[in-house]
């Protein structure tokens, strides 16, 4: 039996954790000619579907850690 999908992910090491690119990464989309996409480097990016279509595109990452929660001052 299949595991659900987030529970898969969180198994194989947080594919959905932030993450941050190594270098600029960018392209122009040429077949429905919609636009050119650019992303800095050293740009976070939290969005689950964005970071899958950065790893489909060959774009360098690097996870980052989890940023705290502010903590409430008693």
């Amino acid at each position: 039996m299949a595991r659900p999908r987030r529970q898969a992910e969180a198994a194989e090491g947080g594919l959905t954790a932030p993450v941050r690119l190594l270098s600029d990464h960018g392209y122009i989309e040429g077949r429905f000619n919609r636009g050119r996409y650019h992303w800095s480097s050293g740009e976070v990016i939290t969005n689950p579907d964005e970071i899958a279509h950065l790893r489909e595109r060959g774009a360098k990452l690097e996870p980052v850690a989890c940023p705290e929660l502010p903590q409430a001052k008693a």
